[in-house]
């Protein structure tokens, strides 16, 4: 009987609340007919979806897959071994755009000390100066892959196995300065025994190039360089490589991972499948975008914005800016370029807005490299911040750099050369403008293009007579004043040389306090400016778009060293969605 009346009083109620709502359209009309009366619409709350689970991601890859095997030191490894297999360390995508927005992760290769978090490891600690202990995260298995190893779980013996096979692969250059060996006391502890401490440790072990944990005694047996035996502990597994084509990842069923939307805990990935098409000319990116071929771009030029504008105004729309800042390095150890004053004079011969306008749509901004703005205050040194002698050299100001070059005995200018890479860049229309700014102070540039190999080869032979146009992801700032500044570094293309400099490097190097190395870091970026060793060009901005069923993602990057895996597994398709827009799930 009291289930009788129960769903008779629903019953009422239900009736009433149709009755009701068929009624509000007539009561907004006679509201809207009483003269001089304002009618205010009541805002609803968009209903909020539940993730959903299943259906097809497809991220472009700009990018043949160059190896599969992680002790082949080879920096590519990283984006394409990351869905399917994992990083000591990591960036916390919670304290992003997502989060609590303190990091965009755009930094190609920068993850500062308060962003990271485990993700293999659950906690880390120095025992002492030359001891780093991590906890291994337990629960975390080795995807099954028939015919090269059974699904296990991580080991701390697993890791003293990778981490000592990249220790001795003989290209390896970032473990081999300051990591002695490893050990696993027990199973969920490894340790790092170092010759001596490094304040760069976390991107030389943690997150950094070279890092991805994906060697195992299994994997080596069956042959590191073919992609079939690739295996990992990531939220995805590799499934098939089509050269030329594309590579696809399917989803791992034994992952460990978890993300957080709206406070609610979910497993992920939530995708079936990862889908990386090789698309290497960038007007068929363009179109596979507009048709939806792929769900997502992530660097697409400035130049399609307008266009893309009013054939897809439905696309979600990011911009970052672009992780291979150019600048042009000089040989300082050479004459002319010796003599900073007519560094100087060249650097002020160029007229950076002109630049901008022509070639980044007005959006570039001026000093970006060698750290870059996003990094924020701690790192960066705006340009109106830096000593008034070192913000000369980015004003426009052909006078004044005659002036120089007449004061150091060049009145009549000199020739040099200009060494570039003709691949796949907007390298010549840089080079050729410089040019052209350089011969109205009677200095003539001799453009030299060169395919990337050859144009690597140059640099790292030191070929190169005068002048090298570099393209460089800014790094983070430890790495990024070695490299530069460094005396003998491989990237220290100008060949700057300082005695200050050099010990100044060496004791941030032991510096154990991360609010000390970004202050000294940041004094000797400034120091480096003002050498004008290197000429710094305006930097322009690429643009991301996606399309309306890819939910929860915010424009992020890379989580780690050209890694974006993370970001991936937490991405759920509105299939319905797609179905509706489309045609298709």
């Amino acid at each position: 009987m009291k289930r009788k009346i129960v769903w008779l009083v629903v019953s009422c109620l239900m009736v009433a609340a149709l009755v009701l709502a068929s009624c509000a359209p007539a009561v907004v009309e006679e509201e809207e007919e009483k003269e001089g009366e304002e009618v205010v619409e009541e805002e609803v709350a968009p209903v909020v979806k539940e993730p959903q689970y299943g259906g097809t991601l497809t991220v472009v890859r700009y990018t043949e897959p160059m190896t599969w095997d992680p002790a082949n030191i080879d920096w590519q490894h990283n984006d394409i071994a990351a869905p399917y297999a994992e990083t000591l360390l990591v960036g916390d995508l919670q304290k992003g755009p997502r989060g609590t927005n303190e990091w965009a992760f755009h930094a190609q290769s920068f993850v500062p000390p308060h962003i990271q978090k485990g993700q293999l490891v659950e906690s880390w600690e120095f025992t002492d100066s030359k001891t780093l202990t991590f906890k291994v995260r337990q629960g975390v298995y080795w995807q099954d892959k028939p015919g090269v190893m059974d699904a296990r779980e991580l080991t701390a013996d697993d890791l003293v196995y990778h981490f000592t096979r990249q220790l001795e692969a003989p290209k390896e250059y970032l473990l081999k300065p300051f990591v002695d060996h490893f050990s696993a006391p027990d199973k969920y502890t490894f340790v790092v025994h170092l010759k001596g401490f490094h304040a760069n440790w976390a991107y030389r072990l943690g997150w950094g190039y070279f890092c991805v944990v994906a060697s195992t005694p299994e994997f080596v047996a069956a042959g590191p360089a073919d992609w079939r035996n690739a295996v990992g502990t990531g939220p995805f597994m590799l499934a098939d490589y089509v050269a030329g084509s594309s590579v696809t990842y399917e989803k791992n069923p034994n992952y460990w991972g978890t993300t957080v939307i709206n406070g609610k805990e979910y497993k992920v990935p939530f995708v079936d499948k990862l889908v990386r098409p090789i698309i290497l000319d960038e007007s068929t990116r363009l179109a596979a975008l507009r048709t939806a071929k792929v769900d997502y771009d992530y660097a697409v030029s400035w130049k399609y914005k307008e266009s893309l504008e009013e054939t897809n105004p439905e696309l979600n729309r990011f911009r970052w800016l672009s992780s291979s800042p150019l600048s042009l390095a000089l040989r300082v150890d050479t004459p002319p370029l010796d003599d900073q004053s007519v560094r100087y004079a060249l650097s002020m011969a160029i007229d950076r807005e002109a630049m901008n306008e022509a070639l980044l749509g007005g959006e570039g901004e001026m000093l970006e490299f060698p750290f870059a703005s996003y990094w924020g205050e701690q790192y960066y040194t705006p340009i109106e911040k830096l000593p008034e002698a070192t913000q000369e050299q980015f004003e426009y100001n052909p006078e004044r750099a005659k002036q120089f070059l007449t004061e150091a005995g060049y009145p009549d200018g000199f020739k040099l050369e200009i060494v570039y890479t003709s691949t796949g860049t907007t390298s010549g229309d840089y080079c050729s403008m410089i040019a052209d700014f350089w011969s109205k102070i009677g200095v003539e540039a001799e453009l030299k293009p060169l395919e990337y190999a050859a144009y690597y080869g140059t640099m790292v032979a030191r070929r190169y007579k005068d002048a090298y146009l570099l393209t460089k992801d800014p790094g983070n700032p430890l790495s990024t004043m070695r490299g530069l500044g460094g005396t003998g570094e491989r990237w220290n293309v100008s060949m700057h040389t300082d005695a200050w400099f050099d010990e100044t490097l060496t004791n941030v190097f032991s510096e154990t306090d991360d609010t000390k190395v970004a202050e000294i870091t940041k004094e000797m970026n400034v120091y480096l400016l003002g050498t004008c060793s290197t000429i710094q060009l305006p930097t322009g901005y690429v643009y991301m778009y996606s399309w309306p069923w890819v939910k929860n993602w915010y424009g992020e990057v890379f989580v780690a060293a050209y890694t974006g895996s993370p970001i991936y597994a937490s991405i759920w398709i509105d299939q319905d969605l797609r179905e509706e827009m489309t045609g298709r799930r």
